[in-house]
């Protein structure tokens, strides 16, 4: 997935690049309130050697953008659900699975806290080129 930005800041080996947000709602802007236009900033690999007011073309690859949000919507949600069963088996109430369930969602994001410094590494998005010099 490309993406162009434009660089804010730039340190040893990142930099800090504004991209443009795009539609979370598939143009309906109204229903979400995530309209295009808005602006984030993220930290990148500085390999490109880009320099601040340089226009940057980021890449991050679609496989793991996809697997990153897995790891970080679905792994919780399957745990919740398999909690839930366990807790349900062993307590054989309701309540007992609920408790299970938002103990291992829990744990699941602690295990993603925790390997959040790993994995910053692996999904951290890249400047592959510079499009544009900035006037410096």
């Amino acid at each position: 997935m490309l993406q162009n930005g434009i660089v804010k800041k730039r340190n040893i080996n990142t930099a800090e690049v504004e991209i443009q947000r795009g539609s979370a709602c598939g143009e309906s802007c109204a229903s979400c309130g995530l309209c295009p236009g808005q602006t984030t900033v993220v930290n990148a690999v500085n390999g490109a050697n880009a320099a601040e007011g340089d226009t940057v073309i980021l890449d991050l690859a679609n496989k793991k953008v996809l697997g990153a949000a897995f790891l970080v919507y679905i792994v919780p949600l399957i745990l919740l659900f398999i909690g839930y069963f366990i807790g349900y088996a062993i307590f054989k109430s309701e309540l007992g699975g609920i408790g299970i369930g938002f103990g291992m969602m829990a744990v699941a994001f602690l295990v993603i806290i925790l390997l959040d410094r790993r994995l910053k590494a692996k999904y951290t998005p890249r400047i592959v080129r510079v499009e544009g010099k900035s006037n410096e």
